[in-house]
């Protein structure tokens, strides 16, 4: 089919898409704000066991890992089940359960005790790893696909929105209750978790996704594929080979696992940075560790959104570079100004290029297989999440520990140099082939391969 350049005016967007990505954004506000909480608190974390850099970096990376271990089974799992509205029932128990698990690991009788609570966490990120690609191919499903960009940027707003309430939340509850009560950060997801998803689960109906898919045809647009089952016949690959066959989504994979090395770098490097080198105090440093989700939000509405018009590897070498010189530019920042004014030029690409990487899997996705070719991203990404926590705790350790400043130094140009590592990467994708259900190329597709 050939590539349209309508792309739909927002004010014809039916109002069960915008439903859907609100609640869609606050299940990842969730997501986010679980995640990145561990990070805000691991000088606190540290102090509290006697944690050395390298002891701290093996942990969060064990707790950072398990976001891998689900991410593609269960992505297939809920390919199998259904997509659009099945997809969306599928997400409720996943969500109220790994909320739930958070929610215990808050008590002190988990928290006081640390492997405990580690086993606590590790299950919690097994269910969120398994639910950040059913919840982004929930995102996509909802909106056509001239629009898929624009949805995930904005889906993927409620990241930095839950980072930096995680650094809110963090610092008020030191700065309240003191550094012994951290773990009260944890209860929070589950209170607004579970009405959040019994209205998801009664709202999702077919009735709706039908009414939907036709005003998405009637304004001339594309709807995604209706409740397409990906089943496998004697001979046909199924969707995990099938999707790993495809050198798009292999590539784009790498450059993911890449980034989130930076991007979880950061989150580990960061506050410590603050609490040992800058001066700041523990809540001081939790807080100010988050300024990036500012710009953050903007960024994953404008790359996403531009990549619809000028291309999913265009954009992301742009913002690959981006990072390079943004991250670099902390070996700079020595007092509190200048980690201000840095994070806040790192923030305009930190968060934006994930909803590229989807956008960029789900145009290369074979057909029935667009939640496994997230999985593979979001796999991806959680470990490069895994390896930034182990890998920073051991250059710390190897350039003096927590009070030397070298360490963190060699730790951003490491980081910075795995960016543009994944820049290079994005150099050998080549044009989606046409699918012959007619699924439209992405913007790409008119791109020569290497060309930029």
């Amino acid at each position: 089919m050939a590539r349209t350049s309508r792309r739909g005016s927002l004010r014809s967007t039916h109002k069960y898409s915008w439903i859907s990505l609100a609640v869609c954004w606050l299940i990842w506000v969730l997501n986010a704000y679980d995640r990145e909480i561990i990070l805000r608190l691991g000088p606190t974390i540290s102090e509290q066991f006697g944690l050395s850099p390298e002891a701290w970096g093996a942990i969060a990376s064990l707790i950072m890992l398990a976001l891998a271990i689900l991410a593609i089974p269960g992505s297939t799992l809920s390919d199998k089940y259904g997509g659009g509205w099945k997809r969306a029932r599928f997400q409720v128990p996943l969500v109220i359960g790994y909320t739930a698990l958070s929610f215990v690991s808050g008590f002190k009788a988990a928290s006081s005790h640390l492997v405990a609570f580690i086993a606590l966490r590790v299950g919690v990120n097994l269910g969120a790893g398994w639910g950040e690609p059913v919840g982004v191919s929930n995102t996509a499903e909802w909106w056509p696909k001239e629009r898929r960009g624009f949805a995930l940027g904005v889906h993927h707003t409620g990241y930095p929105i839950g980072s930096l309430l995680s650094g809110f939340s963090a610092a008020a509850v030191l700065s309240m209750f003191g550094p012994d009560n951290w773990s009260y950060t944890l209860f929070l997801g589950l209170l607004i978790a579970v009405p959040l998803m019994i209205f998801w689960g009664r709202y999702s109906t077919k009735d709706k996704m039908d009414t939907l898919y036709d005003h998405i045809g009637a304004q001339g647009l594309t709807p995604p594929d209706r409740d397409h089952v990906h089943v496998r016949a004697d001979g046909d690959r199924g969707p995990i080979a099938a999707c790993f066959r495809e050198r798009n989504i292999n590539l784009t994979a790498l450059t993911t696992l890449l980034t989130q090395i930076v991007y979880m770098g950061i989150n580990v490097v960061l506050p410590a940075y603050l609490y040992n080198i800058v001066g700041l105090s523990l809540a001081e440093s939790a807080g100010l560790s988050v300024v990036f989700a500012l710009t953050g939000t903007l960024g994953q509405v404008l790359w996403p959104t531009l990549s619809d018009v000028i291309g999913r590897r265009t954009t992301i070498v742009i913002c690959g570079i981006w990072m390079a010189v943004s991250v670099a530019c902390f070996y700079l920042a020595t007092s509190s100004l200048l980690v201000v004014v840095v994070q806040l030029a790192f923030g305009l690409v930190a968060n934006a290029v994930w909803p590229i990487y989807y956008a960029a899997a789900s145009d290369a996705a074979p057909e029935g297989a667009v939640s496994t070719a997230n999985g593979i991203i979001t796999t991806a990404t959680f470990i490069g999440g895994g390896i930034a926590p182990l890998l920073m705790g051991k250059l710390i350790s190897l350039s003096g520990g927590w009070s030397a400043h070298a360490g963190y130094t060699v730790c951003f140009f490491v980081m910075s140099a795995c960016a543009l590592l994944g820049v290079l990467f994005q150099l050998f994708t080549r044009r989606p082939r046409p699918q012959n259900s007619g699924k439209q190329d992405s913007p790409d597709s008119a791109q020569p391969t290497m060309a930029l």
